[in-house]
C-alpha cells in the first residue's frame, strides 16, 4: 500500500482537484492495512479509477483510494476475470481478439473495469450487466471480502448496489460463452449501416467495434482532447401524462414507452429544445455534437460545472415538468 499526501486527482473534466490522502492498493493483502488507516483517520473515502465519471471538488478532505489490479485472465470455465484497473476499451479489444461476443457495442467507453459495473455502463443496445457473472469486492467498513453474483448486484438503468457504497471492486468476472450474435438494433447503428452502405451480414467482431468507435467519435468528444465526463444526465423515466406539452408538443420529444404509465424520455432532445435559453458560461458548455455532454475549457471548478448543470435542470423542469438526474458521481466533502 502506497500513501501520498495532498495528491492531485486525475479526472476527465480537468477540474484541478487535490485529495488530502491518496492510496494505491496493489494486492489483496493491502486492504487490511487500508482498513486500519481509514479507522485511524476517520475521513470520507473516495474510490477512484480513471476519473471519467467524477465531478470533483477543488480540495477533497478525505482518502482517495485507487485499486491497481491489471490482469486479464481467460478461464477454462467459460469466464474471463479482469482486474479493476484494466482500461475498459482494452478489455473490449481483448475480448474481440479472443472471439468473445457481447462486448463490441460497448467499445470506446472511457473508464476502467472496476468503475463500469457501478453505474451499469451501457451503449448502443448493450449493458455491462448482461455480461457479468460475479464481482469481487472489499468492504472497507467491515473489513470483509465479498463476492456478489450478478443477481445480487441490483443492476438497473445506470445504477447498481455499488453506487455510493463502502465497497471497493477489485475484480470482475464476465461470461465468455455469450451467444454469437451481433446487435444492430440501435437507431444510430442502423443509420450508420444504411448511410455507409455497409453489409451487416458480413461484419466481423472487430469491424463492429470499429463501427461503434466511428459513431462515438462522431458524436462524443475524446476526454483526452476536450474535457468531459460523458453523458451528464440520465434519460428521464416519467409518467407520460405528467409531461408538460404546452410549450413543445409531445411529438417534438423522443419517447420510448415502457408500459401503460411510464415512458423513457430522450434527455438530449429536451436539452436541444431549451439550450437557447441557457446563459453563457465561460468555462462550461454543451458539446456541439451532443447535448447530453458538458465540456470544460480545463479552467472550470466543481461549482462552475454544477451551476451550469442546475441551470439546465431548472429550465428543463420549467418547460417540460421533467426532473433530470445527473449521471456522474458528484463528490462532496
Amino acid at each position: 500500500m502506497k500513501i501520498y499526501n495532498n495528491h492531485s486527482l486525475d479526472n476527465s473534466l480537468n477540474i484541478k482537484s487535490v485529495s488530502k490522502f491518496f492510496i494505491e492498493i496493489n494486492n489483496q493483502d493491502d486492504f487490511n492495512d487500508l482498513y486500519d488507516f481509514i479507522k485511524k483517520e476517520k475521513l470520507p473515502v473516495l474510490i477512484v479509477g480513471e476519473g471519467t465519471n467524477l465531478v470533483l471538488p477543488d480540495k477533497f478532505n478525505g482518502i482517495a483510494v485507487k485499486p491497481i489490479f491489471n490482469e486479464i485472465i481467460i478461464n477454462k470455465n467459460n469466464t474471463v476475470s479482469a482486474g479493476a484497473s484494466v482500461n475498459w476499451h482494452k478489455l473490449v479489444l481483448n475480448m474481440i481478439d479472443n472471439n468473445i461476443y457481447g462486448f463490441e457495442n460497448l467499445s470506446l467507453i472511457p473508464g476502467s473495469v472496476g468503475a463500469a459495473p457501478i453505474q451499469n455502463i451501457g451503449a448502443y443496445g448493450q449493458e455491462i450487466s448482461n455480461l457479468i457473472k460475479e464481482i469481487y469486492c472489499y468492504d472497507y467498513n467491515s473489513d470483509d471480502f465479498i463476492k456478489y453474483s450478478k443477481n445480487q448486484c441490483k443492476f438497473t438503468y445506470r445504477d447498481s448496489l455499488f453506487k455510493n457504497s463502502n465497497k471497493i471492486i477489485y475484480k470482475v468476472v464476465f461470461n465468455s460463452n455469450n451467444p454469437k450474435l451481433l446487435n444492430f438494433e440501435y437507431e444510430s447503428i442502423k443509420n450508420f449501416i444504411n448511410n455507409n452502405n455497409v453489409n451487416s451480414s458480413e461484419l466481423r467482431l472487430s469491424e463492429v467495434s470499429n463501427l461503434i468507435c466511428n459513431i462515438r467519435n462522431k458524436n462524443l468528444p475524446n476526454p483526452n482532447i476536450i474535457p468531459n465526463a460523458g453523458s451528464f444526465f440520465k434519460n428521464a423515466i416519467v409518467k407520460k401524462d405528467l409531461i408538460r406539452t404546452d410549450v413543445f408538443p409531445i411529438k417534438d420529444l423522443i419517447v420510448w414507452d415502457l408500459d401503460d404509465q411510464y415512458s423513457k424520455i430522450g434527455t438530449a432532445r429536451l436539452i436541444e429544445l431549451i439550450k437557447d435559453k441557457l446563459p453563457y458560461n465561460k468555462n462550461v458548455g454543451l458539446y456541439k455534437n451532443h447535448n447530453l455532454v458538458l465540456v470544460t475549457n480545463s479552467n472550470a471548478s466543481q461549482d462552475d460545472v454544477l451551476n451550469y448543470a442546475h441551470q439546465i435542470k431548472d429550465i428543463v423542469f420549467d418547460t417540460f415538468n421533467i426532473m433530470l438526474e445527473i449521471e456522474p458521481q458528484v463528490v462532496i466533502n
